[in-house]
């Protein structure tokens, strides 16, 4: 298992609200075999790299059967050198008291 950390961003062009379809790309990611954390301004995904394009794949897909036009953006972060998690990423960046 290629393990990777990735968020995701799939925006619904020519929609002021668009809060449904995102919670609909969210019951997506859910169904695959991945941490799901969404953010004010996007989703990070944790898992296997194979399972994580899927879940992408399928979630802009469906978003794209209720508007004419989806933008949507995947970054990963594959490392080999250390474990590659979400809470991992998180511990590196807090501030001490």
């Amino acid at each position: 298992m290629r393990k990777v950390v990735a968020e995701v961003k799939i925006i619904p062009m020519g929609e002021v609200s668009v809060s449904k379809y995102i919670k609909r790309a969210i019951e997506i990611f859910k169904k695959y075999n991945l941490k799901v954390s969404p953010s004010a301004m996007g989703t990070v995904l944790e898992g296997d790299i194979d399972e994580i394009l899927k879940a992408y794949k399928e979630a802009h897909t469906e978003i794209l059967n209720y508007v004419d036009r989806v933008v949507s953006f995947l970054e990963i972060d594959e490392r080999r050198d250390k474990e590659n998690t979400i809470e991992r990423k998180l511990k590196a960046i807090q501030v001490g008291d």
